[in-house]
């Protein structure tokens, strides 16, 4: 586990390449004109928004801030992790879109068995890097569940363009990976991809 939580990036692709490839010869789980389906898929959508907003959001806060200071403001002063927060809101989004239970399962379980100890390697790093002021913060703030009475914002903040532009390009891989889910639902309806696998 300690070389994938030092290759946080490169493990979350070798992952999205994995559920890509599960969801390209695996097809729906229920009816694909059934309420339920439209209700699920529906949900998908709106767990994809918020997670490419909220991202965008930490961005604002984060971006060329990050290991220089503590941030606690905005995002960060109701949950230490907004940025993984938001991207596990994008996981469900991804699992309920490809209407499909064995992806939506793997893609949740991932997340929960391992970013947890991302996140516990990071906090070590920030706590021997700022000391007493990230204990302080890590005291008052919570890790994964937000606290939203300890919202703060100032009145004006000083954003770094340059990262604001990759944090957009790097939220949208959300949305460009629900429009590939698409792409390969219409393949396999027209039998260009085979179906190896029905999931219940």
């Amino acid at each position: 586990m300690g070389f994938f939580t030092k290759k946080r990036i490169l493990s979350t692709h070798i992952f999205a390449v994995a559920f890509i490839l599960l969801i390209t010869f695996t097809t729906d789980s229920w009816d694909p004109n059934s309420p339920t389906d439209l209700i699920i898929e529906w949900s998908g959508y709106i767990f994809l928004i918020i997670a490419t907003l909220g991202r965008l959001w930490c961005s604002i806060y984060i971006g060329g801030y990050k290991n220089n200071k503590i941030i606690n403001e905005g995002p960060y002063s109701i949950v230490r992790n907004p940025l993984y927060l938001f991207s596990f809101f994008g996981i469900i989004g991804l699992g309920l879109a490809a209407e499909n239970l064995l992806v939506l399962f793997l893609a949740v379980s991932w997340f929960i068995i391992y970013y947890p100890s991302v996140v516990y390697k990071e906090e070590k790093d920030l706590e021997a890097k700022f000391g007493q002021e990230f204990i302080d913060y890590k005291n008052k703030t919570p890790r994964w569940f937000p606290r939203f009475s300890n919202y703060k914002e100032p009145g004006r903040y000083l954003v770094k363009p340059k990262y604001i532009r990759k944090a957009m390009f790097d939220s949208m891989w959300f949305i460009w990976l629900f429009m590939l889910l698409r792409i390969i639902e219409v393949l396999q309806d027209l039998h260009f991809v085979p179906v190896i696998l029905r999931i219940p």
